[in-house]
């Protein structure tokens, strides 16, 4: 990836925010009609996929995975050169490469209560508090509101602070319009808020990770 001088500023000013406080909300990510359009493009995906079971993936809440083959829209959010930038600058430490660990979309019905709060990294029950793991970034398909279950993140409560018993701030919900896109490190306490509003919250994850891990989702059979 070639960065232009202002990219190059750009990235390192978000990565150090990402580092500083374990997430960064870029506000115009991409246009909302590329957004808009991805969402249309899942809406059958939408439909037709069950509810999850259990309590962490909420039986109302629906997932799946496998953008890449349901909509050539998907992309411009996996390649996205700025977040790129930051993820191999946040993960380049502890690795020679990065890699797409995966690629969800998640609808949050009304009456969705709050997920546990949880950190992404504990997936491969690696050591706490001495390198990060993955970057995920999360992109809203519709508003992302309090009211509607806004993802939930703790501030400061990445990297060597993920060994306390307690985080030592109050959480905050990722309020944002579709466009924008929520980048947390994978030992930042975050989960799903409750959706107390009367429609559905939908979303895309995009995670990435240190190269040498296996990846949660398979790409080349995905």
């Amino acid at each position: 990836m070639t960065d232009t001088p202002d990219l190059s500023v750009e990235i390192a000013r978000q990565a150090a925010n990402l580092l500083a406080d374990g997430y960064c909300i870029i506000a115009d990510a991409l246009a909302p009609a590329t957004i808009g359009a991805l969402d249309d493009d899942l809406a059958g995906d939408f439909d037709c996929t069950p509810f999850g079971q259990g309590c962490f993936y909420g039986t109302t809440t629906k997932r799946f995975g496998r953008l890449l083959i349901r909509s050539p829209r998907a992309a411009a959010l996996v390649q996205h050169r700025l977040i790129l930038g930051i993820v191999e600058e946040v993960l380049s430490p502890w690795c020679d490469r990065i890699q797409l660990n995966t690629t969800q979309a998640i609808a949050v019905h009304p009456g969705a209560p709050a997920q546990l709060p949880h950190r992404d990294q504990d997936m491969w029950r690696g050591s706490v508090g001495e390198i990060e793991y993955l970057v995920n970034v999360m992109w809203p398909l519709t508003p992302f509101t309090n009211d509607n279950g806004a993802t939930i993140v703790w501030p400061r409560s990445h990297g060597p602070s993920a060994l306390k018993p307690e985080p030592g701030e109050s959480p905050l919900a990722a309020e944002m319009a579709p466009g924008a896109a929520l980048i947390f490190l994978g030992s930042t306490l975050h989960g799903a808020g409750t959706n107390r509003s009367g429609a559905v919250r939908r979303g895309v994850v995009v995670g990435y990770s240190l190269g040498w891990l296996k990846p949660y989702e398979n790409q080349w059979l995905a």
